[in-house]
C-alpha cells in the first residue's frame, strides 16, 4: 500500500482532482493537512535546488532559512483552517486521514482547536514552526497532549537550534514525531538521534538527500511524501505524481504504524 504521509488540501488542487491524481499513480491513502500559506506561484526548479543546496551550507544555510520567511511570494496563514480537511475525511474516509494543524504560538486557541478536531477524529497533529515562528520546544503543551494519545506529530521545523528536538523527545519519549523534509534545516544532525521518522516530502528533499536519508536511519524510520499541491505539480498535466525509489516500507507500511 503507498502512503502520501504530507499533502496539504488546497484550492489549487481540491479534494476530487487529488484523487484522481491519486488513483493515477496507485496512491492508495493521503495524510491531509490544512494550508500552511496563501497560494504559492511556481517553484523554478533551479531556484529550488539552489535553496536546497544552501541551507545545507553550516556557514550560511540558517541565514538562508531565516531569509526566505522574508520572501513576498511566501504568505503563512496565522490559524490553518482544518474545516476542508475534515469535510473531505468523512467524503473520503477510506481514502484520506486527517491531521489537526495548530499554531502553537496561539496557546489557549490552539488547544481548543486540537480538542475540537480530535473529537471529530484527528489521527495527528501538524505544526509549523517555521511559518508560525516559534521553537519546538514551545510546543510542549501540545506535544504533551499528543504523546498522550499516542497519536503522531509531523513538524516542519523552524529557526531553532537542533538541540531542541534532542530536548523534546528528551522529556517525551513516547512522542511520535516525524519531522517533515528529512528534518531540515538540520539534516544530518537530527539523523543520529534514535526513535524520530523523516518524511521526504518535495520539493525541500532532493533524490540524492532522500537516498542519504534512508542509509542513515534506515528504511524504518522514512515516509514517503508528496508536499502536495506544490510537490506534485506537473507542467504537462497539472498535477502528477512521481514516486521515489524508496524501499517498500517507507511508501506506507511505517506511517500505517505509527497511525495503529
Amino acid at each position: 500500500m503507498i502512503v502520501d504521509s504530507h499533502c496539504h488540501l488546497e484550492p489549487e488542487l481540491p479534494a476530487a482532482d487529488l484523487l484522481r491524481a491519486m488513483d493515477a499513480a496507485g496512491v492508495d491513502r493521503a495524510v491531509l493537512l490544512a494550508a500552511a500559506q496563501a497560494p504559492i506561484a511556481s517553484v523554478p526548479k533551479l531556484g529550488a535546488a539552489l535553496f536546497r543546496g544552501c541551507v545545507r551550507l553550516p556557514w550560511i544555510g540558517m541565514r538562508v532559512y531565516r531569509g526566505a520567511l522574508r520572501s513576498k511570494r511566501l504568505v503563512p496563514i496565522p490559524n490553518p483552517d482544518n474545516d476542508p480537511v475534515f469535510e473531505a475525511a468523512r467524503a473520503h474516509s477510506e481514502r484520506f486521514v486527517p491531521f489537526a494543524f495548530v499554531n502553537a504560538s496561539l496557546g489557549a486557541e490552539a488547544h481548543e482547536e486540537l480538542d475540537r478536531r480530535l473529537a471529530e477524529g484527528a489521527a495527528g497533529v501538524k505544526l509549523h514552526p517555521w511559518l508560525h515562528g516559534y521553537r519546538l520546544t514551545d510546543a510542549q503543551p501540545v506535544l504533551e497532549r499528543a504523546a498522550a494519545a499516542g497519536i503522531p506529530v509531523l513538524a516542519h521545523l523552524g529557526t531553532g537550534p537542533a538541540e531542541d528536538v534532542e530536548a523534546v523527545i528528551d522529556r517525551l519519549p513516547k512522542l511520535k514525531l516525524v519531522l517533515a523534509h528529512a528534518g531540515i534545516p538540520h539534516f544530518e544532525r537530527l539523523w543520529r538521534l534514535p526513535g524520530i521518522r523523516f518524511d521526504v516530502a518535495a520539493p525541500l528533499v532532493s533524490p540524492r538527500t532522500m537516498r542519504r536519508l534512508v542509509k542513515a536511519v534506515g528504511p524504518e524510520r522514512v515516509l514517503y511524501g508528496s508536499d502536495a499541491p506544490i510537490g506534485i505539480r506537473d507542467p504537462d498535466r497539472g498535477h502528477a505524481y512521481a514516486l521515489p525509489p524508496l524501499p517498500d516500507r517507507a511508501m506506507g507500511a511505517n506511517l500505517l504504524d505509527l497511525l495503529a
